[in-house]
């Protein structure tokens, strides 16, 4: 048979899932946390395939969630995707860690009461990775208009009030937003089923044909969403001057 393995190292959560051809999930294995993606992601590999009954040998895909997220954890993830996909020969695959958030934030709004979804992974220092979609309630994974997946934005946590509350109505999700989910504004509701990115969302995002999906040895990278490849976020503009989203270099 030829599988598809993925997996996502992009926080602290270390995620490996496996699944048919279809898309249909056979094996998954999460650790919410600890220990480091070194000593985790390849036992963790072993593992899911071993509940799928498959061999590195029957992989036909290899997808890595891109993130932004943690350095380290990044370089492990991609680093042990591209080994795989060269060992198998299997093609590579990527997809943004942000992109996956709203992918599974918008296909788990059932009732398609949000036009909003905004993804919010902990970028550390008090800081989150932001990225929002904005589509008309009920258009299907992956469809609508996605912002800033390529190049994320890095918003201090004192500003995620003031950034959410330019979307009214925004149904958030991500480890970020669990972790300052008492800065949140009334105005936003917190999806009690996205957390961190995981393997398995990476998965559907890429099913669905997500934007930010890319393909192949020179396009598999980290995104580490800081510079040269983010935005900072601001919402307190200097005196006398509108705020602006400006680029760091």
């Amino acid at each position: 048979m030829t599988i598809v393995v993925a997996m996502d190292t992009a926080t602290t959560c270390c995620s490996v899932a496996v699944a048919d051809e279809d898309g249909s999930l056979l094996a998954e294995v999460v650790a919410p946390a600890g220990p480091a993606h070194t000593q985790r992601l390849l036992p963790d590999l072993h593992q899911a395939l071993a509940m799928a009954g498959a061999a590195p040998e029957d992989v036909g895909t290899v997808v890595v969630g891109l993130g932004p997220g943690t350095f380290t954890g990044l370089r492990i993830g991609v680093a042990t995707a591209r080994a795989l996909a060269q060992v198998s020969g299997a093609r590579l695959v990527g997809v943004p860690s942000l992109q996956s958030l709203l992918v599974e934030l918008q296909s788990g709004d059932r009732l398609g009461g949000a036009s909003v979804y905004v993804a919010l992974v902990d970028g550390k220092r008090r800081e989150v990775f932001a990225a929002v979609l904005e589509a008309p309630p009920a258009t299907g994974a992956g469809g609508g208009r996605a912002a800033d997946v390529h190049r994320p934005l890095v918003v201090a946590a004192d500003d995620i009030p003031e950034l959410l509350c330019r979307y009214p109505g925004a149904l958030v999700g991500g480890d970020g937003a669990w972790l300052y989910r008492d800065l949140l504004p009334p105005s936003a509701t917190l999806s009690p089923l996205v957390g961190p990115p995981t393997a398995a969302m990476a998965l559907r995002a890429w099913r669905a044909g997500a934007a930010g999906v890319v393909e192949g040895w020179d396009h598999v990278v980290p995104i580490y969403g800081r510079e040269p490849d983010a935005q900072r976020w601001s919402g307190r503009p200097p005196a006398g001057r509108r705020a602006a989203v400006s680029e760091r270099r």
